[in-house]
């Protein structure tokens, strides 16, 4: 039985090793490894255009800056943060909060409130600066509920 928890280990040292030999960095192996990707866009008609996995969500607003966006590669399950003074487009409807971010960055940190708006599949709450949403209730891979 000792022997499984080093063969663990040095498989996942060999694969880190081997990841960052190839000449990626930090972030892209911690993402590897976690099976997720993040993205950052500096406006709301670059992250149209540079969208991973589907088309960007309609409840962000077009006035959208700083968005930021961690999600799993299969889509299933995402993260979003954007800077914008406007409300979400779309029909979002206020009700309880059933989630909260499953994964989360730095950037993902706030308190949770007892009640959200809901958008397209995604629970949303206003932030500081703009809206927090998280994928609350995938059915498929790359598509909301």
């Amino acid at each position: 039985m000792a022997l499984l928890p080093r063969l663990t280990a040095a498989l996942v040292l060999a694969a880190t090793a081997s990841i960052a030999l190839s000449g990626c960095s930090v972030d892209s192996v911690e993402s590897y490894l976690r099976n997720a990707h993040e993205d950052h866009f500096a406006t709301y008609d670059t992250a149209a255009e540079d969208w991973v996995g589907g088309e960007i969500p309609g409840w962000i607003p077009t006035d959208a800056t700083g968005i930021r966006r961690i999600a799993t590669r299969d889509e299933r399950i995402s993260t979003i943060r954007i800077e914008s003074s406007s409300p979400p487009r779309g029909e979002c409807v206020e009700q309880p909060r059933i989630g909260a971010p499953v994964l989360t960055a730095t950037w993902s940190a706030a308190e949770r409130p007892d009640i959200v708006l809901v958008c397209g599949g995604y629970e949303i709450m206003p932030t500081n600066d703009g809206w927090l949403g998280w994928l609350y209730n995938p059915k498929e891979p790359g598509r909301l509920s």
